[in-house]
C-alpha cells in the first residue's frame, strides 16, 4: 500500500506557514465558506500540493490544535529536565505567539465540528498539558502544595484562552502581562527577558 502524501517527513515550520498564509482565507470566509481552491491559492500550493502538508481541509483549520492532529508537529519540548522556571517562561512566550491562531483554529472547529473521539482527545490532552504545567510549578516552587501548583496550571490556560470565550481580541502584552503576574503571585519570578529591560 502506498503511503500518503502527507505522512512524508516535512518540516513543522512549513505547516505553521501554510496555516498563516490560510489563516486571512478562514477569517474572512469561515470554515465552510472556504474553498480549498481558495485555501491552496493563498498558500501558493495547488490542492494535490497542499494535500502534501495536510490530510484534509480540516487538518489545515484545526492544525494549532496540536491534540488533534499530533503527527503533523514536531516532538512537544522536553520539560523533566532543565530550569522549571525557563520552561514555564517558554510557555508564556508561546502562548503570547500562538494565541491568535490557536484561537481561530478553535473558531474554525465550532463551525466544523468534533467528532466525539476527537472532543475526548483533545480534552485528554489537555488535562495532560495542564498536568505537565502543574510539575513545573512544583519542580520551580516546593512550598507550593499539589493542589495549589494544580489550581495555578489550570488558571494560566483559562487566561490564556479568554479571549476564546470573551470575543475580544486577544492583546499579547496584556496576556504576557497577566501570566507573568499570575505566575508571580505563586512565588514563580520568571526570568526577565530583554523584552521586559528598561
Amino acid at each position: 500500500m502506498q503511503r500518503a502524501e502527507w505522512l512524508t517527513e516535512e518540516p513543522f515550520a512549513r505547516r505553521q506557514e501554510l496555516f498563516l498564509r490560510a489563516a486571512p482565507v478562514f477569517r474572512k470566509r469561515g470554515y465552510r465558506g472556504s474553498t480549498l481552491k481558495e485555501l491552496a491559492s493563498a498558500c501558493g500550493l495547488s490542492i494535490p500540493g497542499l494535500y502534501r502538508y495536510f490530510p484534509s481541509k480540516k487538518a489545515l483549520a484545526l492544525f494549532p490544535l496540536r491534540s488533534l492532529y499530533p503527527e503533523l508537529h514536531g516532538p512537544p519540548p522536553e520539560v523533566s529536565t532543565g530550569d522549571p522556571l525557563q520552561h514555564l517562561n517558554g510557555w508564556v512566550e508561546a502562548a503570547v505567539a500562538e494565541m491568535p491562531n490557536y484561537l481561530l483554529a478553535l473558531e474554525l472547529s465550532r463551525e466544523a465540528g468534533l467528532r466525539p473521539a476527537e472532543q475526548r482527545k483533545a480534552a485528554v490532552n489537555l488535562d495532560e498539558h495542564i498536568t505537565i504545567l502543574a510539575d513545573l510549578a512544583l519542580r520551580a516552587a516546593p512550598h507550593v502544595s499539589d493542589r495549589a501548583a494544580r489550581e495555578l496550571a489550570s488558571t494560566m490556560v483559562h487566561v490564556a484562552l479568554g479571549s476564546a470565550v470573551t470575543g475580544l481580541p486577544p492583546d499579547p502584552e496584556s496576556l504576557r502581562r497577566e501570566l507573568r503576574a499570575l505566575l508571580r503571585g505563586y512565588g514563580l519570578h520568571l526570568p526577565r527577558t530583554s523584552r521586559h529591560r528598561a
